[in-house]
């Protein structure tokens, strides 16, 4: 590998500001340059940069530029952007995928690797789950020893009502009218949770504070600005936790969500050919250990070592985990009637208190 190219990222890595609306990036090929790969992705560069370093060892040739955005802006700028398309679109956002690869908008692919996925990740051969996200609550540790620590969203709301005062402007959540997985996990809470009514008066009336990333919230709770995070990406704050220890995590064990990263190639993709090439990487044995072992994420093939994989975790007795499958249902959550009506909700409990 050229002696500047992993400085390069690192700097690159390093100077980029939290987005706001799209930071890019450029990895230059480690020989000399026959195509770029450009990805759309919603996972934090220095989270996924292993990845693409590993896919550039295999293909040299090869350059990307890695545009990240939140997931929400992800999926404007696509739209907005037509008729020039990345090579790929990478998401958490799984209704918004969903949505696009309904309306037209997906390049059919078939390989060994999409057909060795578990059914509910790979819709239509057309977009794949690739991780998948426990959407989890982080609690600052100086707040609340992991022992008295709630279990259950019941158990948050307990929490808050007896800490009312010290989580006055303390708890923290995805700003859900701007980023699309903090909309679809809050949207899922509807549909699953009986608390749902009760959590969203307790987040108005304590001035609940909305974030535009995990990373955003897992900083603060780290710092104490907030004490308690709400439906964290369990990736990023399992990663906080290993290096912080003001940080925890809680998979609640009435249910936790499971949300899946997916990835599909534009009809209008400039490169189909190499975009199928990094799809089949990603979705391998192989790149799925990279995923695990070097970008903390959590995998979907089972035949993963060392984290524990979705096709396992789902498939246990008893299980709390529920996923969200890749499937026509997600379109629900993407109706802009249902939108609207959710995000009233919200601005309703949430306006009062600002």
């Amino acid at each position: 590998m050229k002696s500047s190219h992993t400085l390069l990222v690192l700097l690159l890595a390093l100077w980029a500001s939290p987005v706001v609306s799209e930071d890019v990036y450029q990895l230059p090929a480690i020989d000399d340059e026959t195509s770029v790969l450009q990805i759309y992705g919603a996972a934090d560069f220095l989270v996924f940069w292993p990845v693409l370093a590993e896919f550039q060892k295999r293909h040299p040739d090869v350059a990307i530029r890695y545009s990240e955005f939140n997931t929400r802006v992800l999926y404007k700028s696509y739209l907005e952007r037509l008729p020039r398309s990345p090579d790929l679109m990478l998401s958490s956002a799984m209704d918004l995928q969903v949505k696009l690869v309904n309306d037209g908008h997906a390049r059919l692919h078939r390989s060994d690797q999409t057909q060795a996925l578990p059914k509910w990740a790979n819709w239509r051969n057309e977009v794949f789950g690739f991780t998948y996200e426990p959407a989890v609550i982080a609690i600052n540790n100086k707040f609340l020893p992991e022992d008295q620590q709630p279990s259950t969203r019941s158990a948050l709301l307990d929490l808050i009502r007896q800490e009312s005062n010290r989580l006055m402007g303390r708890i923290g959540t995805f700003d859900i009218e701007n980023v699309g997985v903090g909309y679809l996990t809050w949207a899922h809470d509807r549909q699953q949770s009986g608390s749902y009514g009760r959590l969203l008066e307790a987040f108005g009336t304590h001035r609940a504070r909305r974030f535009p990333s995990s990373s955003s919230m897992l900083k603060n709770v780290n710092s104490g600005e907030i004490l308690v995070a709400y439906n964290v990406l369990g990736s990023y704050a399992k990663s906080w936790a290993e290096q912080y220890s003001n940080v925890s995590v809680v998979m609640p064990e009435d249910y936790t969500t499971l949300v899946m990263r997916s990835a599909f190639i534009p009809k209008r993709a400039p490169n189909p050919r190499i975009a199928g090439l990094f799809l089949d990487f990603l979705l391998s044995v192989d790149g799925q250990q990279v995923l695990a072992d070097k970008a903390d994420l959590f995998p979907i093939r089972e035949e993963v070592t060392g984290e524990l994989p979705a096709h396992s975790l789902i498939q246990q007795p008893d299980t709390h985990f529920q996923p969200i499958p890749l499937s026509l249902s997600l379109l629900m959550y993407a109706d802009q009637a249902k939108r609207d009506l959710i995000l009233d909700e919200w601005e309703a409990a949430m306006k009062t208190f600002d």
